[in-house]
């Protein structure tokens, strides 16, 4: 079965996200195109047809997105990002199953939620038969995916239940309580991020900026749910359901008379938190009713005060969530997070735009006046592979060219990425990225640890089990490669990473350091190659570029912009 309907982007959030989707649309249709082609029981067919081919969106596809933009961001969606997909997609549909059974959720995204739809006894099998199905798909996806994947179901899962347990609190618990609202938020922000990164070989975000970025997150949501009336539109209200949000604590901190109201209303809907979804359906209508008055009082003093209070908060946790965001991956998560902040603007509540407005100037204040930045943004650093010989005995010009390389990478601020080797042209262009002030990635396999080969500065040391996986650890690192002269393992390397490129498994830049006519003779075989038309002159002459030196190798890299593939790769 292919999809019915194409996947419909979520229409309230730009930015970000509206610049990518003819970029992810694609690869999200075929993604979801083999979710719905998955084999199952025909006594499941009509829940998971609602739940995935009748739904023009899918749930919680802002986590998708995330993950793509992260990947985008940190070295290029690979295909190991893309056979995530169709199991991200089916973990996001049982979160949305488990946390509409838990709020009690009647619509989402404009349709009948599953328990509401099918009733709740029927979500419990179904929860179990899509997690049943997701972990299927996971058994193709990369071991990493796989680990964060099943950390992010239990852990989520788990809030869940604590929410089930604990809503309609006492006060002394709404710090406490609101914490773990965002521990959620940033479990499933976490996820989505977090997976994208590992798989290009990235290490995570801060806790700390994973916690800020949270704190945005949830609070825009929370509060277009105020500004624009959800409940109106047959959503929960948060304050009815018993939920701490920021707008409610800032309220109070402000008016603590407000307290007592807040009590008395919970004390109402309390006595519902254990009926069922139709025994709560009826009763919440009843108690609505009754405390029509009260819930509205609240809610103004929330709209006056605490939305307000709460976009004020907003604008310093993004000036602390940036700050420490590391500087290779900031640039992404600024966009993402205004993006987000941006659909709270489209509320259209002055006083709430008047603030974020102010956001958003400050925002490029702040990198036009930071000391020793000009007004054009600095270059972010880049890794750099370099594949090279590592013998000793050839002729020293090899050496001071590696050398001077290593001192560019260096000087720039760059880092670079190789196989670890402590001797030839591996341990000059090492030792001269470290001399400068480089950072310097080594990657060597199990068999040469301990041993005297391996280069000892290094700014982090990788141990793969084999050459194979010392060749994927580099390529995932890098941002762009670097061929120096260089035997047997060199060309193994170089024409790997350029067959890869040539089907699309990436879009970096590859460099010849083409000094002295080193690799003239290769240059003659793949044009050999064009000529009797083994590979295609008109889409392969792109994959690689010949420099004649160091700095020409940089000026290319700075000016690199990925070039467009064919259709087909040959």
């Amino acid at each position: 079965m292919t999809a019915s309907i194409p996947i419909q982007f979520p229409s309230q959030f730009r930015g970000m996200f509206q610049r990518v989707e003819s970029t992810y649309r694609p690869l999200l249709e075929d993604a979801l195109k083999k979710v719905h082609q998955v084999p199952i029981p025909v006594e499941l067919r009509p829940f998971f047809d609602h739940v995935t081919v009748e739904s023009p969106q899918p749930s919680f596809m802002l986590i998708p997105l995330m993950f793509l933009a992260a990947a985008e961001a940190s070295g290029g969606i690979t295909p190991r990002h893309i056979d995530a997909l169709p199991s991200m997609l089916l973990s996001m549909e049982v979160t949305a199953i488990a946390d509409d059974t838990v709020d009690r959720t009647p619509m989402r995204s404009g349709r009948m939620s599953f328990p509401r739809r099918f009733g709740e006894a029927s979500a419990t099998p179904f929860t179990g038969a899509l997690l049943m199905l997701m972990a299927q798909h996971a058994r193709r996806c990369p071991p990493e995916f796989n680990d964060a994947l099943l950390q992010y179901v239990l852990r989520i899962f788990s809030m869940f239940l604590w929410e089930r347990q604990n809503t309609y609190p006492e006060q002394a618990t709404y710090e406490h309580w609101l914490s773990q609202r965002y521990a959620a938020t940033g479990v499933a922000t976490a996820f989505a991020i977090d997976s994208a990164l590992a798989l290009n070989g990235r290490a995570p975000l801060p806790a700390s900026v994973v916690e800020r970025f949270s704190f945005i997150f949830q609070d825009v949501d929370d509060l277009v749910g105020l500004l624009e009336r959800r409940d109106e539109q047959g959503e929960n209200d948060d304050l009815q359901m018993g939920i701490v949000t920021r707008p409610l604590i800032l309220s109070l901190a402000r008016r603590p008379e407000l307290a007592a109201l807040v009590e008395q209303l919970w004390k109402e809907y309390r006595p519902l938190h254990r009926a069922s979804l139709i025994e709560f359906q009826q009763q919440h209508a009843e108690v609505s009713d009754r405390t029509r008055f009260l819930h509205e009082r609240l809610r103004q003093a929330m709209l006056e005060i605490g939305v307000p209070e709460a976009a004020r908060c907003m604008i310093e946790d993004l000036r602390l969530c940036l700050e420490e965001t590391p500087t290779p991956i900031r640039p992404f998560l600024r966009e993402l997070t205004l993006s987000i902040i941006d659909r709270l603007q489209r509320c259209e509540d002055p006083e709430v735009n008047r603030i974020l407005a102010e956001c958003f100037l400050e925002e490029k204040q702040d990198e036009a006046t930071q000391p020793g930045r000009s007004s054009t943004p600095a270059r972010e650093p880049r890794t750099i592979c370099v594949y090279c010989s590592s013998s000793g005995v050839v002729e020293p010009a090899w050496f001071e060219l590696a050398a001077a390389l290593g001192a560019e990478i260096g000087k720039r601020g760059d880092r670079l990425v190789f196989g670890g080797g402590n001797t030839g042209l591996m341990g000059a262009v090492a030792h001269a990225t470290r001399e400068h002030g480089g950072e310097v990635i080594s990657v060597i396999p199990e068999v040469m640890r301990g041993t005297p080969y391996v280069f000892e500065p290094s700014t982090e040391l990788v141990v793969t089990r084999d050459l194979r996986g010392r060749k994927a650890a580099m390529e995932t690192r890098a941002d762009a490669f670097v061929v120096l002269p260089g035997g047997f393992g060199t060309l193994d390397e170089t024409l790997e990473i350029i067959a890869s490129k040539q089907m699309h498994m990436h879009r970096k830049p590859i460099v010849f350091v083409n000094a002295k006519g080193f690799w003239e003779p290769l240059v003659s075989l793949f044009e050999h190659l064009f000529r009797e038309r083994f590979a295609s002159a008109q889409h392969h002459r792109h994959l690689y570029h010949l420099a004649q030196e160091p700095a020409g190798v940089f000026e290319y890299l700075d000016a690199y912009v990925p070039p467009p593939f064919p259709a087909k790769w040959f």
